[in-house]
Formats: C-alpha cells, structure tokens, sequence
C-alpha cells in the first residue's frame, strides 16, 4: 500500500469512528478529540495550523462541519478532504436513517427521557471544545483574560454566542 494511500485509510477510520461521537452535536463537541489525534498524538497538524482551520471553518457560512474536509485538506489535499467528509457523514446518515424509523414507530417516555439526558452530555463537549481552542490559541495573558471573561459572562447572560464573539474581537483589537 503506498503512503498516501495510507494516509487516506487513516483519515477515513479517524473520522468514521469521531463521527459517532458527534451525533446530534455536529463537529463543536469533538474538536477537543480531533485536536488531540492530529496535532498532539499523530503531529499532522500544529497549534497554528489547526486553530487557523478551525477559525476559516467557523467563519465560513454554511454547514458547521467544514472542519473536517478542512483538515482532511491540509493534510492529505483534495484526496485527503473528499475521504474524511465522506467517512465522516456515511455512519451517522445510516444510524440517524435507521434508528430514527425505530424512534419514531416506538416513541415513549423512555425514548424522550434517554433523547433528554444527553443535553448536558453536549454542554460538558462544548465547554471542552472552547477550553481545547482557547489553550492552543492564548499564549498571552490578555488573551487568557478576555477568554475567561467571556466565558463567565456567556454563562450568565442568555444572548446569541454570535454577540459574544464580536465582544471578544472587539476587545482583542482595542487591547492587542
């Protein structure tokens, strides 16, 4: 098997197996783990190179999972983005497809309890993703400062994260 085949083959499982951890969540709850396996166990990618990915995916319009064709891309090129996108959307496309038909047939307090209970499962992985991003971007103690302080705020004022975000950009260009 020739290199980048294998690359490809190891792109494909990586984000096979994190897919199905993103199931109902999208990608925000699994960057923490993609950080993890590409830059810290594998070195595919740096610090920089994964944040500057992860920024061109949240600010791009359109589908919140842009990260994953994205480091598919850089690692892997065109290849590399149409293997990890296709691996990541085919599990959780034949799971949401099958067990959605059983849910909806056999739908019950059970279900709606179990379908409840992972909503702080996803604010725990949310939480973890912006501790994941904000250690591997803020190196400066004004940096530090304006994430920690966001964080707090966002938590007790209920106001779309989109307000939050220009808030800090704001702050990064008046203090930097």
């Amino acid at each position: 098997m020739t290199a980048q085949l294998a690359v490809l083959f190891g792109l494909a499982w990586r984000f096979a197996v994190l897919s199905l951890f993103a199931i109902g969540a999208g990608v925000s709850v699994i960057i923490p783990q993609m950080h993890q396996e590409f830059v810290a166990q594998l070195h595919l990618l740096d610090n920089r190179a994964f944040a500057e990915l992860l920024a061109i995916s949240q600010a791009t319009p359109g589908p919140n999972f842009l990260l994953v064709p994205l480091v598919g891309w850089k690692i892997a090129g065109w290849p590399g983005a149409a293997v990890s996108l296709s691996a990541f959307l085919f599990l959780p496309f034949i799971f949401t497809l099958v067990i959605g038909r059983v849910l909806h047939r056999h739908e019950n307090d059970t279900s709606r309890t179990v379908r409840r209970s992972f909503r702080p499962v996803t604010g725990g992985l949310w939480i973890a993703a912006g501790i994941v991003v904000a250690l591997a971007t803020d190196r400066a103690p004004l940096p530090i400062a304006v994430t920690a302080l966001v964080f707090v705020a966002a938590t007790a004022v209920d106001i779309s994260p989109l307000w939050w975000c220009v808030a800090a950009a704001v702050a990064g260009a008046v203090f930097a």
